[in-house]
């Protein structure tokens, strides 16, 4: 998972890695079998966005014209969960969408995904489970 971070003095930064590996174990202990509420993957889901995504497509989903596409709105986002799932895991080639399928956990995948299908203007009711992006990932 990218982790954009402030310069931090030696010993502040030796503090904040072991607070991301142990924040990054708890994400890894969850169950991927367990079928989580749309409300929950919402939740997880918008931590995931503000510290992955947020910085290309924007806290509001808009994007940066021209650079950055915006989610709310999206055909992607707003069409078969399928391509959304794709592109997020796959990247897409020709642009700065970069794969996230090795960078981010099977939950969190789902949880952004469900997220970004789910926030703004975006009302698709889906809820992408992390079994789903198992599956995908054989």
């Amino acid at each position: 998972m990218p982790i954009v971070v402030e310069a931090k003095e030696p010993k502040d930064y030796e503090i904040w890695l072991a607070q991301q590996k142990q924040a990054q174990a708890a994400t890894a202990k969850v169950d991927v079998n367990k079928t989580f509420s749309l409300d929950e993957l919402k939740a997880r889901g918008e931590k995931v966005f503000n510290t992955t995504c947020a910085a290309c497509h924007q806290v509001n989903g808009k994007g940066i014209p021209g650079t950055f596409p915006a989610l709310d709105g999206s055909k992607i986002v707003n069409g078969p969960k399928a391509d959304h799932l794709n592109i997020v895991m796959n990247g897409k080639s020709g642009t700065a969408m970069v794969a996230f399928s090795q960078q981010l956990s099977d939950i969190e995948l789902a949880s952004v995904i469900t997220y970004e299908r789910n926030a703004w203007g975006n009302k698709t009711g889906d809820a992408i489970q992390p079994s789903e992006v198992k599956a995908l990932r054989k």
